[in-house]
């Protein structure tokens, strides 16, 4: 903690602002959770599990279309929509956001060893929340989506996790206790590589990183080869999966090699350009009010005691194959999803660095009297970011001021209605009569609408229908198109302006 006067007292503002911030960032997105709905996949991947055993699934999944056998194939059986639960679906929206918030403090606590006290490390959690929800590429495919935070958000947790539990590793004494952390990291980087592809090149990048930073470490050197061999053999089982080159068949345009380098190098460097800014300015504050008394605090931590090169290499690498692997696979550029985990790497990787950087030149920083007011312009650049209108956290408070989201819970629940009750075939259903972008990923589609993108969407129609019962369900006319956040207030202004002048 800075020793200064004037640096404790911005210390102490700072982390009471971050703390609100924090809370800020989480309380639209909690209360969102109560009107969201399971959307496309979740009906169809339902189906499938209540009428195929495990085993079964197993076989035709990782043969016909995909080699994620922890989530895709396993994870999924969790569906709450198998038992048609609305209510727990809902519950694991909430539950998820709280397991990630909880995740990053687990991880900060056990990294920094009470070296920040419980207020700065709560400021810091809030700080990276915060960051990482003000830039999520699609925050309803990283919370409200079953099918999509089971595959892309969970293991980000768990990789948290996974990292804490190697930590403690390095810290233990016994043998025995040593082995019990290195199974567990095991079993976690079993089931992160079997989520999806990219969580596939973020365990083993960060398991090989850690294993070669480790090398001349002779009592950790043989268990963290046993985790990086644990790590190649499940790679290759998920990759090897007959049903990933089954489903490159779809993607004429895939196994192009030099345009997959060229294309992911090219989308390694936009995200710098995409992402960076708001970090910037967090960086900044970071670095006055939480890398340096970390710096002289575990100036003797291996884990920061890194040769910076190797950091930047392994992070900048990373990035790079995630951007290729789906490149090569499919021709194309990440989609949202995709791009969830790519930001998080993104976010958690350059803080990483930038402790690793801090702990180096500390000698520089130590020797030099450091102003407050740098960070203090940085931590209101900061605030700005947050309040901004058109970001994923001011799009969540719009969501629900405007009535979007109970308008659409609504709608929704008037539709599961009609589609239990009658005895209808095929159904024609009513269109939304709004779209909360926070907690929306797609929709049952009308007759009429042509493919979007060239995707024919109306496999998400067949997977409702299946759900349902009936032979076929579509809607009576298209859904309406997603609002900016302004054109939103405008509208909801006008709304309520007419209310008040029909009631006078």
């Amino acid at each position: 903690m800075p020793t200064q006067p004037q640096q404790t007292r911005f210390y102490t503002y700072t982390n009471r602002i971050l703390i609100a911030v924090g809370l800020y960032t989480l309380l639209p997105f909690l209360i969102l959770a109560f009107y969201s709905h399971p959307q496309a996949d979740d009906f169809s991947f339902a189906v499938r599990d209540r009428e195929l055993d495990y085993l079964t699934v197993f076989q035709q999944y990782y043969n016909y279309w995909t080699g994620r056998y922890f989530s895709t194939i396993t994870l999924f059986r969790i569906n709450p929509m198998i038992w048609g639960s609305l209510s727990v679906y809902r519950l694991s929206s909430i539950l998820l956001l709280i397991l990630f918030s909880g995740s990053i403090y687990f991880i900060l606590s056990t990294i920094t060893q009470k070296t920040l006290s419980k207020t700065g490390l709560t400021s810091l959690a809030a700080l990276l929340f915060a960051l990482y929800l003000l830039q999520l590429p699609n925050p309803s495919e990283g919370f409200y989506f079953f099918s999509t935070y089971a595959t892309y958000q969970l293991p980000n947790i768990m990789l948290l996790v996974m990292l804490a539990i190697v930590y403690k590793f390095f810290q233990a004494r016994n043998s025995w206790v040593k082995q019990v952390y290195i199974g567990l990291a095991a079993i976690g980087s079993a089931a992160i590589v079997g989520s999806n592809e990219m969580a596939l090149v973020i365990a083993f990048t960060t398991v090989a990183f850690i294993t070669i930073v480790n090398l001349k470490n002779p009592e950790a050197r043989p268990y963290l080869l046993f985790l990086f061999v644990v790590c190649m053999v499940c790679c290759f089982i998920a990759v090897m999966a007959p049903g990933n080159y089954n489903r490159m068949n779809e993607h004429p345009n895939g196994g192009k090699l030099i345009w997959s380098v060229v294309y992911a190098g090219f989308m390694t460097g936009l995200s710098f350009y995409r992402w960076l800014l708001p970090i910037l300015a967090a960086s900044i504050v970071y670095i006055y009010c939480f890398g340096l008394p970390l710096a002289d605090k575990v100036k003797h931590n291996r884990l920061f005691q890194v040769d910076i090169r190797l950091v930047l290499l392994y992070f900048l690498v990373t990035i790079f194959l995630m951007n290729f692997v789906f490149a090569w696979s499919t021709g194309e550029r990440p989609t949202p999803r995709l791009e969830n985990v790519i930001y998080f790497f993104f976010l958690f990787g350059w803080f990483y660095g930038l402790q690793v950087a801090i702990t180096k030149y500390k000698t520089f920083f130590s020797a030099t009297t450091i102003s407050p007011v740098p960070a203090a312009f940085a931590l209101l650049i900061f605030l700005l970011s947050i309040v901004q209108i058109d970001n994923n956290i001011s799009t969540a408070y719009v969501d629900l001021a405007s009535g979007k989201a109970a308008a659409y819970d609504k709608a929704l629940n008037q539709r599961y209605t009609l589609l239990r009750n009658s005895d209808c075939a095929e159904c024609i259903v009513a269109p939304l009569p709004a779209i909360p972008k926070s907690i929306y990923f797609a929709d049952i589609v009308s007759r009429s609408e042509k493919p979007e993108n060239g995707i024919d969407m109306t496999w998400i129609n067949k997977g409702v229908a299946a759900y349902f019962g009936k032979s076929e369900v579509y809607l009576a006319a298209p859904n309406p198109p997603v609002q900016d956040n302004l054109t939103t207030l405008r509208q909801a202004g006008k709304s309520t302006l007419k209310k008040e002048s029909v009631i006078k």
